[in-house]
């Protein structure tokens, strides 16, 4: 996949339902990444993504993008 089509399916999957920059988050500890999200409600849920490479680029924009990470442990 192109590095532009590539850029145009993460943002579609991080934007195409209507959530924020701001509603997502990364929860970082020594061993792991997690995304996460905020919903509409304030729950906080994992996102599990089962594509390695989709999960890695999602993770990559996100940083990009300034998203709040948390560190944990």
């Amino acid at each position: 996949m192109e590095n532009k089509d590539r850029t145009t399916f993460v943002e579609e999957f991080l934007f195409g339902r209507g959530l924020k920059l701001d509603g997502y988050f990364i929860e970082q500890t020594p061993v792991s990444e997690m995304l996460c999200y905020r919903n509409a409600e304030g729950r906080e849920f994992d996102l599990p993504i089962n594509d390695a490479a989709l999960a890695d680029a999602v993770l990559v924009r996100l940083k990009e993008l300034g998203v709040r990470i948390l560190k944990l442990g």
